[in-house]
């Protein structure tokens, strides 16, 4: 019995980070149903950058990192990425200059990620410090708006995002055969 205990308790540490990731998508989808403004929103908002945070930090304390939960962390952004654009974006009053940026930006990050998993023959998605703080950034920017005017942060995500891709290509350019 004490053998059957702890498999299962060496099967959920080898699957806590993947439960908290797991736990951030169901956190950006219960974003598109909740009242906007309202305290359940502000909280799984903030619940999706706790475990944004906390699920690769759990899989590097514990020494589960995987390729299978890179990927299931890179779904959950992409997921989150998706409501925020389409549920948090239209809140915010972010300028069209920086909607088209940003739309840039996300087309040239597509291209790059495509031509990299093609050469590499999985998908593959950089998490580089540029990415990371391109998202803490626009996971700050909502709750900037309350004392700077939303074309400020707009303007500082969009330029670390496009400091950010443009790393990426040199990255990408250094290896000319995948070109």
């Amino acid at each position: 019995m004490i053998k059957t205990i702890r498999r299962g308790s060496d099967k959920i540490r080898a699957a806590a980070a993947n439960i908290i990731t797991v736990s951030r998508m169901l956190f950006s989808l219960l974003l598109l149903f909740l009242p906007p403004r309202s305290f359940a929103f502000a909280a799984a908002y903030l619940l999706c950058g706790v475990t944004d945070v906390l699920d690769g930090f759990v899989a590097r304390k514990l020494h589960t990192e995987s390729e299978k939960g890179a990927m299931l962390d890179s779904a959950a952004d992409l997921l989150f990425a998706v409501v925020y654009a389409v549920r948090i974006l239209p809140l915010l009053n972010v300028p069209r200059w920086a909607l088209i940026w940003a739309a840039v930006i996300a087309v040239i990050k597509i291209a790059e990620i495509l031509i990299v998993s093609r050469k590499a023959h999985k998908l593959t998605i950089e998490h580089s410090f540029g990415n990371k703080l391109t998202g803490l950034l626009l996971f700050l920017l909502p709750l900037s708006v309350s004392f700077a005017d939303v074309k400020y942060g707009a303007a500082i995500v969009c330029i670390t995002a496009t400091a950010a891709v443009i790393r990426e290509i040199i990255n990408v350019k250094r290896y000319k055969s995948w070109l």
